[in-house]
């Protein structure tokens, strides 16, 4: 699949593959979850999975691997403060990686291609609402320390009502009664962090746009923007990539218009 996106992506993996870079494979005692992190005095991205013979597998090493890629096509930067990420900026590279790898999902689920194509797609659309609910569950609960665990569920169901109106819990005592914000670890160990997902998400879905009309061209500006890192703010690098800003209106309008083309 590297070999086939871009030459830099097919250096990319060769130089990933020959140092070990991978620690993916799934263990017994192994910690859960994936991430990428960066080894600056080896000039060198390093990928840590762990593995479980499912889809999320494919989704958790496109993602991490957009994250390495731009790593690595970066490594060299004498700047380091230009490789000091945030993350509404890092998610997009990674994000839009998994868009990039659509072509090749028959190496992965064959004749299920089109299931999983469909599945990550219905999976990014309604991430966008959760993701903004999670985001203003936490501010409303850090504006408000006081309040008992009761009324933090009762904030959590009542958002669930405004973001989520369809969600089922089938009678669930515990989540019916709006405790499934205890489930999402970000509010606990990386609080306010989620949003960024959701802002990185809002750009991918633009790069998916543009690959499905021009793949040559959005893979071009998708290196770009890697390539920019840091160097620029935020909205000034979304531009050079040609990307609408998430926070200008309309944005979200023309990506749903888009998106529905393709249903």
């Amino acid at each position: 699949m590297y070999r086939e996106i871009s030459p830099e992506t097919v250096e990319f993996f060769d130089f990933m593959q020959e140092n070990e870079l991978f620690d993916v494979l799934g263990r017994k005692n192994k910690r859960a979850g994936g991430f990428m992190t960066f080894f600056q005095d080896y000039r060198a991205p390093f990928i840590f999975a762990n593995f479980n013979g499912t889809s999320s597998d494919v989704d958790v090493i496109t993602h991490e691997c957009g994250h390495a890629f731009q790593g690595y096509i970066t490594r060299n930067e004498e700047l380091l403060e230009h490789n000091d990420l945030t993350m509404e900026t890092a998610e997009i590279h990674s994000m839009s990686m998994e868009y990039f790898t659509y072509r090749w999902m028959d190496k992965f689920f064959g004749n299920r291609k089109e299931d999983y194509l469909t599945m990550h797609l219905e999976d990014s659309a309604q991430f966008l609402p959760y993701g903004c609910m999670v985001d203003e569950f936490q501010h409303i609960v850090y504006s408000e320390p006081d309040l008992t665990p009761k009324e933090r569920k009762d904030v959590w169901k009542k958002l669930e009502m405004q973001y989520r109106p369809l969600l089922d819990y089938d009678n669930d005592p515990f989540f019916s009664a709006g405790g499934w914000w205890q489930k999402q670890g970000h509010i606990f160990y990386a609080p306010f962090y989620y949003i960024d997902y959701v802002l990185a998400s809002v750009c991918a879905m633009q790069f998916k746009i543009a690959m499905d009309r021009d793949y040559k061209d959005a893979w071009e500006r998708y290196l770009k923007f890697c390539k920019l890192s840091v160097s620029d703010f935020y909205i000034p690098e979304l531009k050079a990539a040609g990307l609408d800003s998430p926070f200008e209106d309309g944005c979200i309008k023309h990506i749903v218009e888009e998106m529905e083309k393709k249903v």
